[in-house]
């Protein structure tokens, strides 16, 4: 299972989702695109990756 930090994701933000910025057709399809291809995970997956946050949690 590959987990993403959220710094890892902040690296390809772009000010393009803000309000007040224009965004053309073909960068909204881009994104989406983008987004599409991105990493998922199966249900049992999804699962074991929120307890092992409530087990991080329970650390602190």
């Amino acid at each position: 299972m590959k987990q993403f930090k959220i710094e890892d994701q902040k690296k390809d933000f772009k000010d393009w989702v803000l309000p007040g910025n224009s965004l053309t057709q073909d960068e909204f399809m881009d994104g989406i695109l983008k987004a599409e291809n991105g990493s998922f995970c199966t249900v049992q997956e999804s699962m074991e990756n929120f307890e092992l946050w409530l087990k991080s949690r329970e650390k602190k």
